[in-house]
Protein backbone atom coordinates (compact mmCIF):
# COMPACT_ATOMS: atom_id res chain seq x y z
CA UNK A 1 0.00 0.00 0.00
CA UNK A 2 1.06 2.96 -0.61
CA UNK A 3 1.68 6.71 1.33
CA UNK A 4 -0.91 8.06 -0.78
CA UNK A 5 -3.01 5.30 -0.02
CA UNK A 6 -2.85 4.66 3.79
CA UNK A 7 -3.72 8.67 4.72
CA UNK A 8 -6.23 8.89 1.66
CA UNK A 9 -8.46 8.29 5.35
CA UNK A 10 -7.69 11.49 6.03
CA UNK A 11 -9.16 13.34 3.09
CA UNK A 12 -12.27 11.58 3.32
CA UNK A 13 -12.74 12.26 7.24
CA UNK A 14 -11.84 15.96 5.78
CA UNK A 15 -14.93 16.61 3.62
CA UNK A 16 -17.09 14.65 6.36
CA UNK A 17 -15.32 17.41 8.80
CA UNK A 18 -16.20 20.06 6.38
CA UNK A 19 -19.94 18.81 6.16
CA UNK A 20 -19.59 18.77 10.16
CA UNK A 21 -18.78 22.14 10.61
CA UNK A 22 -21.18 23.39 8.24
CA UNK A 23 -24.16 22.08 9.81
CA UNK A 24 -23.01 22.68 13.47
CA UNK A 25 -21.27 26.02 13.47
CA UNK A 26 -22.47 27.31 9.92
CA UNK A 27 -20.52 27.28 6.62
CA UNK A 28 -17.62 30.37 7.66
CA UNK A 29 -14.12 29.50 7.91
CA UNK A 30 -11.51 32.53 9.58
CA UNK A 31 -8.53 30.83 8.38
CA UNK A 32 -6.37 33.33 9.98
CA UNK A 33 -4.22 36.75 8.58
CA UNK A 34 -7.54 37.81 7.54
CA UNK A 35 -8.89 35.32 5.31
CA UNK A 36 -12.06 34.34 6.05
CA UNK A 37 -13.81 32.19 3.53
CA UNK A 38 -17.45 30.67 3.05
CA UNK A 39 -17.59 26.98 1.98
CA UNK A 40 -20.77 24.83 0.92
CA UNK A 41 -21.84 21.69 0.02
CA UNK A 42 -23.08 22.01 -3.48
CA UNK A 43 -24.91 19.26 -5.70
CA UNK A 44 -22.95 16.44 -5.67
CA UNK A 45 -21.22 13.90 -3.19
CA UNK A 46 -19.71 10.51 -3.15
CA UNK A 47 -19.59 8.35 -0.46
CA UNK A 48 -16.42 5.72 0.25
CA UNK A 49 -17.07 2.05 0.58
CA UNK A 50 -16.48 0.69 4.05
CA UNK A 51 -14.76 -2.32 2.19
CA UNK A 52 -13.71 -3.57 -0.96
CA UNK A 53 -16.85 -5.97 -0.91
CA UNK A 54 -19.19 -2.51 -1.36
CA UNK A 55 -19.88 -0.24 -3.79
CA UNK A 56 -19.58 3.54 -3.88
CA UNK A 57 -22.82 5.53 -2.99
CA UNK A 58 -23.46 8.65 -5.64
CA UNK A 59 -25.58 11.46 -4.66
CA UNK A 60 -26.46 14.07 -7.49
CA UNK A 61 -28.82 17.11 -8.09
CA UNK A 62 -30.51 19.12 -5.47
CA UNK A 63 -28.79 19.66 -1.96
CA UNK A 64 -27.72 15.85 -1.30
CA UNK A 65 -26.16 16.70 2.19
CA UNK A 66 -29.90 17.18 3.31
CA UNK A 67 -31.10 14.17 2.03
CA UNK A 68 -32.20 11.11 4.05
CA UNK A 69 -29.94 8.55 1.68
CA UNK A 70 -26.99 11.20 2.87
CA UNK A 71 -27.69 10.98 6.34
CA UNK A 72 -28.26 6.82 6.31
CA UNK A 73 -24.98 6.84 4.85
CA UNK A 74 -23.45 8.78 7.28
CA UNK A 75 -25.08 6.52 10.18
CA UNK A 76 -23.56 3.86 8.51
CA UNK A 77 -20.03 4.96 9.04
CA UNK A 78 -19.48 6.39 5.32
CA UNK A 79 -17.17 9.02 5.13
CA UNK A 80 -17.39 11.28 1.71
CA UNK A 81 -14.73 10.65 -0.75
CA UNK A 82 -15.68 13.32 -3.46
CA UNK A 83 -18.01 16.41 -2.71
CA UNK A 84 -18.91 19.20 -4.67
CA UNK A 85 -17.98 22.27 -2.86
CA UNK A 86 -18.65 25.94 -3.31
CA UNK A 87 -16.09 28.23 -1.85
CA UNK A 88 -16.26 32.40 -1.66
CA UNK A 89 -13.66 34.46 0.43
CA UNK A 90 -15.18 38.54 -0.96
CA UNK A 91 -16.70 39.04 -4.22
CA UNK A 92 -14.44 35.94 -5.33
CA UNK A 93 -16.32 32.58 -5.58
CA UNK A 94 -15.06 29.09 -6.76
CA UNK A 95 -17.01 26.01 -7.43
CA UNK A 96 -15.04 22.25 -7.57
CA UNK A 97 -14.98 18.82 -6.54
CA UNK A 98 -12.57 18.05 -4.18
CA UNK A 99 -11.29 14.38 -4.29
CA UNK A 100 -10.78 13.21 -0.88
CA UNK A 101 -8.43 10.32 -1.65
CA UNK A 102 -5.91 12.26 -3.56
CA UNK A 103 -6.96 15.87 -1.89
CA UNK A 104 -7.53 16.75 -5.74
CA UNK A 105 -9.32 19.42 -6.96
CA UNK A 106 -11.47 18.62 -10.28
CA UNK A 107 -13.61 20.55 -12.30
CA UNK A 108 -12.94 23.81 -11.27
CA UNK A 109 -15.11 26.78 -11.90
CA UNK A 110 -12.97 30.15 -11.40
CA UNK A 111 -14.63 33.71 -10.71
CA UNK A 112 -15.68 35.35 -13.12
CA UNK A 113 -12.62 37.24 -15.31
CA UNK A 114 -11.51 40.34 -14.26
CA UNK A 115 -13.49 43.02 -16.68
CA UNK A 116 -10.57 44.98 -16.83
CA UNK A 117 -7.89 42.67 -17.61
CA UNK A 118 -6.62 43.85 -20.76
CA UNK A 119 -6.23 41.23 -23.17
CA UNK A 120 -5.54 37.42 -22.80
CA UNK A 121 -2.16 37.59 -21.51
CA UNK A 122 -3.82 39.60 -18.62
CA UNK A 123 -6.87 37.22 -18.04
CA UNK A 124 -4.76 34.63 -18.09
CA UNK A 125 -2.54 35.59 -15.24
CA UNK A 126 -5.84 36.76 -13.27
CA UNK A 127 -7.07 32.79 -13.97
CA UNK A 128 -3.90 31.43 -12.40
CA UNK A 129 -3.81 34.02 -9.44
CA UNK A 130 -7.64 32.22 -8.24
CA UNK A 131 -6.26 29.07 -8.92
CA UNK A 132 -3.70 29.38 -6.59
CA UNK A 133 -5.26 31.18 -4.03
CA UNK A 134 -7.80 28.70 -4.38
CA UNK A 135 -5.35 25.77 -3.75
CA UNK A 136 -3.81 28.40 -1.05
CA UNK A 137 -7.79 28.43 0.28
CA UNK A 138 -8.01 24.42 0.66
CA UNK A 139 -4.96 24.20 2.17
CA UNK A 140 -5.69 26.10 4.90
CA UNK A 141 -8.70 24.71 5.01
CA UNK A 142 -7.34 21.70 5.39
CA UNK A 143 -4.90 22.92 8.04
CA UNK A 144 -7.93 23.75 10.31
CA UNK A 145 -9.09 20.54 10.49
CA UNK A 146 -5.54 18.79 11.09
CA UNK A 147 -5.08 21.15 13.53
CA UNK A 148 -8.32 20.08 15.39
CA UNK A 149 -7.62 16.51 14.47
CA UNK A 150 -4.26 16.07 16.21
CA UNK A 151 -5.31 17.47 19.03
CA UNK A 152 -5.05 14.96 22.14
CA UNK A 153 -7.93 15.16 23.13
CA UNK A 154 -10.02 14.89 19.55
CA UNK A 155 -11.87 11.40 20.10
CA UNK A 156 -12.79 12.40 23.34
CA UNK A 157 -14.23 15.87 22.66
CA UNK A 158 -14.45 16.50 18.78
CA UNK A 159 -14.25 13.47 17.67
CA UNK A 160 -17.05 12.18 20.04
CA UNK A 161 -19.58 15.32 18.73
CA UNK A 162 -18.76 14.42 15.24
CA UNK A 163 -19.49 10.88 15.60
CA UNK A 164 -22.58 11.68 17.60
CA UNK A 165 -23.75 14.02 14.88
CA UNK A 166 -23.20 11.10 11.96
CA UNK A 167 -25.90 9.04 13.84
CA UNK A 168 -28.42 11.18 14.78
CA UNK A 169 -30.33 12.80 11.61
Amino acid sequence: MSDATSFAFLGEEFLTWLWYRLETEGGDFDLGDGHVVGVALDDFLAFAPRDDDETEHTLRKGVPSRSSSARAALRAGRRLRRAKLVLAKGELQWSFVLDASCMGLRSIKLPDDDEEADGPAERSLDRAANFMLLHELVTRLYREFLRVRLRRDYLASDGERQAAWMASG
